[in-house]
């Protein structure tokens, strides 16, 4: 039987690694939004406005794609680390709570 500390140290040691796991999605993110900016930056000195605006476009989708992936991505490990401390906290529960 576990006690009550092991229960908080795994609920603890989970947590840590949902947050782990979002800090990569973010970094991974920002890294894509980077590329991205990078490689659009150099496509706007063109001699036709509407290729220009065309560009620009097509950049501003990319960019909210990669913002779309990084708030998914927070969401889902945002979300894992809630179900993890939501049933730790259950299973703890039960276990100091006297059968009836």
């Amino acid at each position: 039987m576990t006690t009550l500390q092991d229960q908080y140290t795994e609920t603890l040691k989970q947590g840590q690694e949902s947050l782990k796991q979002g800090q990569e999605v973010f970094a991974g993110a920002v890294e894509s939004w980077t590329r991205t900016v990078q490689d659009a930056w150099g496509q706007f000195p063109v001699a036709d406005p509407r290729e220009a605006i065309d560009r620009f476009y097509e950049t501003t989708g990319r960019l909210l794609d990669v913002q779309r992936d990084l708030v998914k991505g927070l969401v889902h490990s945002a979300t894992a680390f809630g179900d993890t401390v939501r049933n730790e906290t259950r299973k703890a529960t039960e276990a100091v709570q006297p059968e009836v």
